[in-house]
């Protein structure tokens, strides 16, 4: 497969979307400069978490402006609009009806990656993907999932700069920072920008 039919695939909560996002998306069109694009997918409700207060409208304006800069970066709105919980099967069996010929790069953390035989049918997933990529998010190393053992030829392992930013601990932390007018550090300033505004997190 050619790298410009690559599409990365990038989900989560977003809420909110902070650097350690960012670095993220930096690492992978570092590795992957001529993949076709990356796509950014906030859910509307984790099967592992409890369901956001955050209004969709708002997650999305927050990504839209946290990942503008990036090229050929885009966001999609399938999970979020959706208003059930994600799961992943579901959303790659959905992008490839609309990107047929595309080779899908998954992305996820080192966190899920250590429970990703735990996901809801786990091995049709890496059947469907071209590649997964497991980002750092905590370690240096990234210990290997001994399950995945028979799809290691599409593990790829990135070596991301570690931002250690947590969407759910900003949440805790925000509506304090919104009180004293503080932006926290993994907070871009145009995102910030936006929740000071709509006092959302409050």
């Amino acid at each position: 497969m050619s790298s410009s039919g690559l599409v990365g695939v990038f989900g989560g909560s977003f809420d909110p979307p902070h650097l350690g996002h960012a670095e993220v998306v930096s690492s992978f069109w570092e590795n992957f400069p001529n993949a076709g694009e990356l796509l950014i997918v906030p859910n509307h409700t984790s099967p592992w978490k409890q369901n956001k207060k955050t209004p969709p409208e708002l997650i999305l304006n927050l990504v839209q402006v946290q990942f503008k800069n990036f090229p050929n970066t885009k966001v999609w709105d399938w999970e979020i609009k959706r208003e059930t919980p994600s799961y992943t099967e579901e959303t790659i069996l959905e992008l490839l009806k609309v990107r047929p010929n595309a080779g899908l790069a998954l992305l996820i953390g080192e966190d899920n990656y250590s429970e990703f035989h735990k996901w809801k049918n786990w091995e049709n997933i890496l059947n469907k993907v071209y590649s997964l990529l497991v980002f750092r998010r905590f370690s240096e190393s990234i210990p290997q999932n001994k399950n995945l053992q028979e799809f290691q030829n599409k593990i790829v392992f990135l070596q991301n700069r570690i931002i250690e930013a947590a969407s759910v601990d900003l949440r805790e932390e925000l509506p304090k920072c919104i009180l004293d007018n503080r932006k926290p550090i993994a907070l871009s300033d145009e995102v910030w920008d936006i929740i000071l505004k709509n006092r959302s997190y409050t």
